[in-house]
C-alpha cells in the first residue's frame, strides 16, 4: 500500500505534470487511465453484440463465410475514437489497446461470448513495421480479450511482404494491396478451430477479407472478426 507522503507526492507532481484525458485533453483524476469517466459515457460503442449494425456487417457479408462481426466502437474523423486510435498506433501507447480490448471483453461477456472462440489472431504486422513500433497495436487488442474471454492469443498468421499504407486507397485499390501478402504460421494448430481474428479498426474490410481467407485455407471451423473501430 502506498505511503502518505508517496499519495502526497505523486498528488504534488499531478498538479504540475497532469494526466491527459485522450478524449477531452483534461486532467485525469488519480486512480484513472488514459480516459476520464465522462469520455468513457461518451464512448461510441456499436453494440452490434447485440444486434446486427447493417453498415458493419456488409462489410464482409457475401466476400467471405463467418460467424460474427464485432466492432467495438465507431470511427469518426477528429472524434473520441480516432484521439484513441492514434495513441495507440503513433504515440507508442500500447497500454491503450490492452486496456480498451479488456473493456470489450467484459462487454462480449456480459453479451454472452464467454464460450464462442478458441483462439483470437490478431491481424500481424511486416516485422520491420513492428520493430518499427515496438509492438502490434492489433495484438494488444487482442491481449486485453484474451485477459477478460480467457481465450488464448495465437500468433496464427505473419505477413510475408510489407504493404503500402491502406489510406486514401479504393476498396478495389485496398484489396490488390493486400492480396497474398499472408500466410498462415502453422496451419495444423489452426484446423476445426473457432477463430476471432482481430484488428483496430475496419475500413472497406481488404485486410480482414485477406487474412480471413488465408485461415480459411487452414481448415478453421468458424471465423469470427473483432475489431476496436468500424467506420461508418
Amino acid at each position: 500500500m502506498p505511503s502518505k507522503i508517496n499519495l502526497i507526492l505523486n498528488d504534488f507532481v499531478a498538479l504540475f505534470f497532469p494526466n491527459i484525458c485522450i478524449g477531452c485533453k483534461g486532467p485525469l483524476p488519480n486512480g484513472l487511465k488514459h480516459i476520464c469517466t465522462g469520455c468513457q459515457y461518451e464512448l461510441p460503442k456499436t453494440n452490434n453484440y447485440k444486434e446486427e449494425v447493417p453498415h458493419i456487417y456488409q462489410k464482409l457479408a457475401g466476400s467471405i463465410r463467418f460467424n460474427h462481426m464485432l466492432a467495438y466502437l465507431h470511427f469518426q474523423k477528429k472524434g473520441i475514437v480516432q484521439h484513441i486510435l492514434h495513441e495507440l498506433k503513433y504515440n507508442h501507447n500500447e497500454d491503450v489497446g490492452l486496456m480498451m480490448g479488456r473493456w470489450y471483453g467484459h462487454d462480449l461477456l456480459l453479451g454472452g461470448f464467454s464460450n464462442e472462440f478458441d483462439l483470437i489472431i490478431p491481424v500481424p504486422l511486416h516485422p520491420s513495421k513492428q520493430r518499427k513500433r515496438g509492438y502490434n497495436q492489433s495484438e494488444a487488442f487482442a491481449n486485453g480479450l484474451s485477459e477478460v474471454l480467457k481465450v488464448e492469443v495465437c500468433i496464427g498468421l505473419r505477413r510475408v511482404t510489407a504493404s503500402e499504407t491502406q489510406t486514401r486507397k479504393s476498396r478495389a485499390e485496398r484489396l490488390e494491396n493486400v492480396k497474398a501478402i499472408f500466410e498462415a504460421v502453422d496451419p495444423v494448430e489452426l484446423k476445426k478451430k473457432r477463430v476471432l481474428l482481430v484488428d483496430d479498426v475496419i475500413t472497406t474490410g481488404a485486410t480482414l477479407l485477406a487474412c480471413g481467407n488465408v485461415l480459411i485455407d487452414a481448415g478453421v471451423e468458424e471465423l469470427s472478426f473483432g475489431v476496436l473501430a468500424s467506420t461508418y
